[in-house]
């Protein structure tokens, strides 16, 4: 039960660190011009690594949720 806490906590930093880092991703302009919470944006977001070769490169794995959370695994079991 501790690991589904952890992984929830990394992954609401991760969605954090990416609305900075990134921007735009969850919180995006609608069309009337207001910007509003887009789920639908954040989860193809959090999404496309597993589709997309894209992200697997040296210079966008802090934005890879795939490997955000793997490391975090492996981080958890090891300490």
């Amino acid at each position: 039960m501790k690991i589904l806490y952890f992984l929830g906590t990394i992954t609401i930093l991760f969605i954090i660190y990416i609305e900075f880092s990134v921007g735009s991703i969850l919180f995006r302009p609608n069309s009337s011009g207001k910007i509003s919470m887009n789920l639908y944006s954040l989860l193809g977001f959090l999404m496309n690594p597993f589709y997309k070769r894209d992200l697997w490169n040296w210079n966008t794995l802090d934005i890879n949720y795939a490997f955000v959370i793997l490391y975090s695994v492996f981080l958890y079991y090891m300490c």
